[in-house]
């Protein structure tokens, strides 16, 4: 984690520095750095998802809900992590439709579970 706060500092740096030379190059280094926070982040990523694998392997919970949670997850974090980047280079309105589309989309990944659910409560009765 020491590593990833040092790397955001020295992007923060050059991205400081660049926006005093040349604004055009800040965009870029801006991108360029939300790739790198976000390539290193992947790590943690997979391997929380590796341990709550194991975790739902000994308890017996349908793996398919589990991973239709961990993609919504994802989705989320994705999603803020682009609307974030977009607002940051002054396209505010394209990172609100960036986050509308992600919401449309985890509605439509999170149907299989909110089935599970219209059938569990259908067979209380």
């Amino acid at each position: 984690m020491v590593k990833l706060v040092a790397i955001v500092i020295v992007c923060a740096i050059i991205i400081v520095y660049l926006k005093s030379i040349n604004s055009d190059l800040t965009s870029l280094a801006i991108l360029g750095s939300g790739i790198i926070v976000l390539s290193y982040a992947f790590q943690y990523v997979y391997q929380t998802y590796t341990f709550l694998s194991s975790i739902i392997n000994l308890t017996g919970i349908n793996s398919e809900y589990y991973s239709i949670i961990f993609k919504i997850t994802a989705i989320g974090y994705l999603i803020e992590f682009g609307a974030g980047t977009v607002e940051d280079l002054g396209l505010k309105s394209l990172a609100d439709k960036l986050v509308f589309a992600g919401k449309a989309c985890i509605i439509v990944v999170s149907l299989p579970i909110i089935y599970a659910i219209f059938n569990l409560l259908s067979g209380l009765n």
